[in-house]
């Protein structure tokens, strides 16, 4: 009886350590570490940027509305910061990840760390 006692106690305690570890220490420090740039322009002036943490789950979408007053168009940024797209004047929202135009909105697009996002309104 004693015997099962011990190995019982050993198992816990084996348990308890290995549900101690660095997984969710880990996955935390990962989390809070990512980190990205967003440049906002309009007509290829800068009259914005910010250094914003992002969590390796979020869409870019989800990243602009928590950094930035956003409004939408349907499934689309139509304003940012009180910049408006003008559809008359054929003047739309347009980003890019470092250089590069990504073929799907920024609700589908999910930054990796030391990104570069560049949000230009520009006429098109």
């Amino acid at each position: 009886m004693k015997k099962f006692v011990k190995v019982a106690m050993a198992l816990t305690v084996i348990f308890l350590l290995g549900a101690c570890g660095k997984t969710n220490d880990d996955k935390k420090e990962q989390d809070a570490g990512m980190k990205v740039t967003i440049i906002l322009k309009e007509e290829d002036k800068q009259f914005d940027k910010k250094e914003v943490k992002v969590k390796k789950d979020e869409s870019l979408q989800t990243v602009m509305e928590t950094n930035f007053k956003v409004e939408m168009d349907k499934d689309f940024i139509s304003g940012i910061d009180g910049h408006l797209q003008d559809a008359k004047a054929s003047k739309y929202w347009l980003y890019d990840v470092n250089g590069k135009q990504p073929e799907v909105g920024a609700v589908e697009y999910f930054l990796k760390d030391g990104d570069t996002v560049t949000w230009t309104l520009n006429k098109l």
